[in-house]
């Protein structure tokens, strides 16, 4: 379980904030609609339920319930981290 939530909130990050997924991303911006484009590579709620479902799969079960209920744990865990570093940098900023 540890192992899942911290790899949902890495890859969620990664996907959403990281140099390395820019090609990626340029890529993807040319076939995606610009709806879809910003929920996979913008939105940390978003990516993170797609990171939750695909980690789901890998790491916790087949069952389809389990996967969707990975995905809103996924969409939850990413969020709210970045909600906590955001505060973090916040304070630290103030400091």
């Amino acid at each position: 379980m540890t192992l899942f939530i911290l790899a949902v909130i890495g890859m969620t990050h990664i996907v959403v904030d990281s140099e390395i997924m820019e090609p990626v991303e340029t890529w993807a911006e040319d076939w995606l609609p610009s709806k879809l484009h910003y929920a996979l590579f913008n939105c940390y709620q978003c990516s993170g339920f797609w990171c939750g479902v695909m980690l789901g799969l890998l790491i916790v079960s087949f069952n389809p319930f389990v996967v969707f209920a990975c995905g809103c744990a996924g969409s939850f865990l990413a969020d709210f981290s970045e909600t906590i570093f955001q505060s973090l940098e916040g304070l630290h900023h103030a400091s």
